[in-house]
């Protein structure tokens, strides 16, 4: 199956957001974090003002703050306001109704509002979130990556580019660094494929490999890389996700080729999300020092291993193995199985990889993580 996470970010991605090593993308986050001021504050003492023609946030100090875009759009969820409609009005109207908002908000909420500023020599409102909003730090993700790198991992780059420019130069402009009126945008100018690491004040992402532990595969003289990907919003625009998964190539464009064995992890910002980083993180970890032989040995016995004759019998057998997915969604993991490139749909490796293409279909996160739990214990049948 093919993988787009990574072809999504190259795709849309601004010059400034692309980074060469994982050593820049954690200065850069952690610059991000050094610069970050947060605060808790009740939701009656914030107001806005309009401020050259801007919506600022005012505090009880009186010094103004800026709101990024995003920003705004949640301090208009918190209010109930519609962020797309006080976005076309003058500042001057919108405050007003941004004011209404945030006293209602106050007299009929006692939480605060957890907000985090980005100061610099002035202020930008970059989150506005409630206190049950739990951050983890885009750089305290690069950091665990940099870790990873000691141990042999890498960020990942094209294996091939399918007839196009020669690997390490950058497809969209053949090298010549030079896009239609500025510097190509996907290279910055350089000329040089650009590694599938970004971050900005908004979110980061990161693909690292390991080419050193190739885990060979019958058929397949090339064997399969493994590869871990991280994706966090530090400002609470979506879920912490953790992937791993085993995979043949990526091209020119950053998809993700016969991507087989993928398990999804997604942690939302709230509660104990920190403990369970750190779970799910030494468990990343455990799987980068993991040698190849094991992952052979789980594939090959996977592939083997015949759970049941027919596709009922199969259903009936990990149905009953309390996999917290239905019987419907097992019957769409087992007829997305394609048996030229996953083997067997009766055998504990097809019906993996057949949930694992499902999986890749849900529109929620929630959906997809619990589908590839469940793929993840049926594995475990095969020893």
């Amino acid at each position: 199956m093919e993988l787009f996470k990574a072809n999504r970010q190259w795709s849309n991605r601004p010059a400034d957001q692309r980074f060469e090593s994982l050593t820049d993308l954690y200065n850069v986050t952690k610059k991000y974090a050094d610069q970050a001021r947060e605060a808790n504050v009740p939701w009656s003492t914030m107001r806005t003002e309009a401020i050259d023609g801007d919506v600022q946030l005012v505090g009880r100090t009186g010094i103004p703050a800026k709101l990024t875009h995003w920003a705004f759009g949640q301090m208009c969820a918190r209010v109930d306001a519609p962020a797309s409609y006080l976005r076309e009005l003058p500042a001057t109207l919108a405050v007003q109704n941004l004011n209404h908002g945030l006293a209602n908000r106050g007299k009929e909420n006692n939480d605060n509002a957890a907000l985090m500023f980005h100061a610099n020599g002035s202020l930008l409102l970059r989150s506005c979130t409630s206190e049950r909003y739990s951050r983890i730090w885009n750089y305290e993700l690069a950091a665990r990556l940099v870790e990873l790198e000691k141990m042999g991992w890498e960020p990942a780059r094209p294996d091939t580019h399918w007839g196009a420019s020669d690997i390490g130069t950058c497809i969209m402009c053949s090298g010549t660094g030079k896009g239609s009126d500025e510097p190509c945008m996907y290279c910055n100018g350089t000329g040089r494929e650009y590694p599938a690491l970004y971050a900005s004040d908004h979110d980061m992402f990161a693909f690292v490999r390991n080419r050193g532990a190739v885990v060979r595969e019958p058929g397949n003289p090339d064997g399969l890389q493994r590869g871990v990907i991280v994706e966090n919003s530090e400002v609470g625009a979506s879920s912490l996700k953790m992937t791993r998964f085993l995979y043949r190539e990526m091209c020119g464009n950053h998809i993700i080729w016969g991507a087989s064995n993928v398990i999804e992890i997604s942690l939302r910002h709230i509660g104990d999300v920190r403990e369970r980083f750190y779970k799910y993180a030494a468990q990343i970890r455990k799987y980068a020092e993991s040698s190849a032989s094991d992952e052979e040995a789980q594939i090959a016995s996977a592939k083997t291993k015949i759970l049941a004759k027919t596709k009922e019998e199969v259903l009936d057998l990990l149905f009953g193995k309390r996999l917290n997915i239905s019987r419907k969604t097992l019957e769409a993991g087992y007829d997305a199985v394609k048996p030229d490139q996953d083997g067997d749909p009766n055998s504990a490796w097809g019906i993996v990889q057949g949930l694992t293409r499902h999986s890749q279909t849900q529109p929620y996160a929630d959906q997809r993580t619990a589908i590839d739990r469940a793929a993840g214990k049926i594995l475990q049948i095969a020893f």
